[in-house]
């Protein structure tokens, strides 16, 4: 409701007319919406005039409840086309209150993208702007930020509100760096200002803080919130700062001193009860219990789709607008996705998040977990390799001095990719499949300067623009060392799943890319120079596959990338604990340089330098009894044994390892 609603019109604004607009505002902020809308009609001659139709369309939507939604952006449309108001290019304040509605609705759908758009060219009218006005329109250009995971840009604009219209515009723009820390500035005294919005605001830095990890600063504003018992959100804030500092139990016991009705779907489009299993979820998942952890997200998806069922009764125009887009459907999809997929459950994984994907398809890490499913149900892990195999002997031959012995043709019981005319855009968790999901993460990977790039959905043909979209969500957005590592981590799967599939070449590309990063964890260098070592080898260069097979490169199993200086000055605020125990294998050095060493001693062997190729082997064999070796290494002893002429050895080598395997 406009409180300037007479200063302009069509025709010059009467003294009655004036007193019938103000007193139609009083009955508005007083929430009587019947009263105010038959004062509006009292102005009925003012039908040509741009504020007088909106507030009666927007008086009319209050008055219904925040219901019928559609009804009300009918209006907004009729009044756009009436008044030709065009959202790309506004050129009258008095236009930016319908964009405003429009994006507002937007935003309730979690079309936060089509809002951000809206929302862009009004806040070009911000400082002309009505007070009121211009609070409501940064507060929900801050929202949308932070729903687009852009706190730094949601900081600013909250520093600009501040400046503007607490302080009146007399402090620089920059009081706020980018992790949330007040900068010592002498401030003038500030204009009188509502403590409900004062809380807004403080909320808002919180949640930015949270996003940027700026946990000691979050710390520090969320005990001002907390002195109010009764404040839900400064509750759910706080468990989520205990979560990120890896105090799980505290996290929990904040989060169930919160009670199971203080958040009504019906009164405000939140349910506690999903908050909570949700919640209790993703700490369970933290703490490596991943089946407890799906147990909670499937209780919050039960009682997510209960809702919607319960909301599916009534008609569309008889839905609040908060509830609209209320479902977290979605969401939980992905969470309960990202749990299978660490409980050892790929298929169930996949499906999971092949629904979570359709929603969040612009999510460079969710085609990467997608495509990790794929893998999985191919190798679900690498420890086989190292175990010993009981199925060596397959059978024997003849008798007496012309026995002969069968051996296993492969140890290996990896499953090989199909060979069927199917295409790689069906989603079957399939390696075809896997190396699409890996062409879109790449291609959707966070960029400061690249636009967009298009989803290859079927190969060789580029799709239209995607439609308006709530963004990559839902995880946060991805601070430099995530991307890199996301980036690392997709180059990696690629150029596993082209080594499986028998493309050689771009396997070899993508490890070589992967190399060349410049910032790079020891697992993934490990990784890359195996894959690169093994394509040389298939491609008839094993002279260059021995240059990434030395087992002084790697210092450690770590998984975290290299440390540089900005990490070294952020460290004390990024210092998260929120990532679920490490379980990789092969999970000691020692294993570690046996890998190297048995592919050395393969590649040797290719190039006939069996001598020294038996060396190695007896070095790894030798360091068996601390460290696991790879099981091909017996099939490699025997071979190399018999070309060299040994043929009793190999047969005594047979023989002891198969009574150490039976008794």
């Amino acid at each position: 409701m406009s409180e300037k609603e007479q200063e302009k019109g069509p025709e010059i604004v009467t003294e009655q007319e004036r007193e019938i607009a103000q007193n139609a505002l009083t009955e508005y902020k007083k929430k009587n919406y019947s009263a105010c809308l038959q004062i509006i009609n009292k102005l009925e001659d003012r039908n040509t005039d741009l504020k007088v139709v909106q507030n009666k369309a927007v008086v009319e939507y209050c008055k219904n409840d925040f219901k019928r939604t559609e009804q009300f952006q009918k209006h907004l449309t009729n009044i756009c086309n009436q008044f030709q108001i065009k959202s790309g290019s506004l050129d009258d304040i008095d236009h930016c209150i319908v964009q405003y509605n429009q994006a507002v609705l937007l935003y309730h759908r979690k079309q936060y993208t089509a809002a951000q758009r809206i929302m862009e060219k009004v806040y070009k009218f911000i400082e002309p702007m009505d007070e009121s006005l211009a609070k409501q329109v940064s507060l929900l250009a801050i929202e949308l930020q932070l729903c687009l995971g852009q706190p730094d840009k949601a900081l600013t604009l909250i520093n600009y509100l501040e400046n503007n219209l607490i302080y009146g515009g007399s402090i620089p723009l920059k009081g706020l760096d980018k992790n949330g820390k007040d900068r010592k500035i002498q401030l003038p005294p500030p204009k009188p200002i509502s403590e409900e919005f004062k809380r807004k605001l403080l909320k808002y830095k919180i949640r930015c803080y949270i996003m940027n990890h700026s946990i000691k600063t979050a710390l520090k504003d969320v005990q001002l919130l907390l002195k109010d018992k009764s404040n839900i959100e400064a509750m759910f804030m706080s468990a989520n700062l205990e979560y990120m500092q890896g105090n799980f139990e505290n996290a929990m016991k904040v989060l169930s001193s919160i009670p199971n009705d203080s958040l009504s779907y019906s009164d405000c489009g939140e349910s506690s009860k999903i908050l909570f299993y949700n919640n209790t979820g993703v700490i369970h998942y933290a703490m490596g219990k991943y089946n407890l952890a799906c147990y909670y997200f499937q209780t919050a998806l039960k009682e997510d789709i209960r809702i919607c069922q319960n909301l599916q009764i009534t008609d569309d125009n008889d839905k609040p607008l908060y509830t609209l887009g209320g479902s977290r459907y979605h969401e939980l999809m992905y969470n309960l996705g990202i749990s299978l997929l660490h409980a050892k459950k790929p298929t169930q994984a996949f499906d999971c998040l092949i629904i979570a994907v359709r929603r969040y398809h612009r999510n460079s890490r969710l085609w990467l977990r997608i495509a990790e499913c794929c893998i999985m149900l191919h190798k679900e892990t690498n420890e086989v390799d190292f175990e010993e195999q009981k199925n060596l002997l397959v059978e024997f031959v003849g008798s007496k001095e012309k026995r002969k012995v069968i051996l296993v043709t492969n140890l290996s019981k990896d499953k090989k990719y199909s060979s069927e005319s199917q295409s790689y855009a069906v989603p079957v968790p399939t390696l075809e499949f896997a190396s699409l999901c890996l062409r879109n993460a790449r291609a959707l990977i966070p960029s400061d300067t690249a636009p967009p790039a298009p989803l290859f959905l079927i190969p060789g043909v580029t799709p239209p623009p995607p439609p308006p979209n709530p963004g990559p969500g839902p995880s946060n957005a991805l601070r430099p060392d995530g991307v890199a590592a996301l980036a690392n981590a997709v180059l990696l799967a690629s150029a596993y799943v082209s080594l499986c599939l028998g493309d050689y070449i771009l396997a070899l590309e993508h490890s070589k890319q992967l190399l060349s990063q410049p910032r790079l964890s020891e697992v993934h260098r490990l990784l890359g120079n195996l894959y690169a070592a093994e394509c040389l080898v298939l491609l008839d260069k094993s002279a260059e596959a021995l240059e990434h097979l030395d087992p002084e490169m790697i210092k450690n199993l770590s998984h975290h990338l290299e440390p540089d200086e900005e990490t070294d000055r952020a460290a004390d605020e990024d210092n998260l604990r929120t990532n679920p125990p490490e379980k990789w294998f092969p999970d000691n050095l020692q294993s570690a340089c046996s890998v190297i060493q048995y592919n050395i001693a393969v590649v040797k062997t290719i190039r006939g330098q069996l001598d020294q190729a038996a060396v190695l082997l007896r070095q790894i064999w030798h360091n068996k009894k601390t460290s696991k070796v790879p099981a091909h290494i017996i099939m490699l002893f025997i071979y190399i044994e018999l070309q060299l002429g040994h043929a009793d050895v190999a047969k005594n080598l047979l023989r002891q390892y198969q009574y150490r395997i039976t008794g």
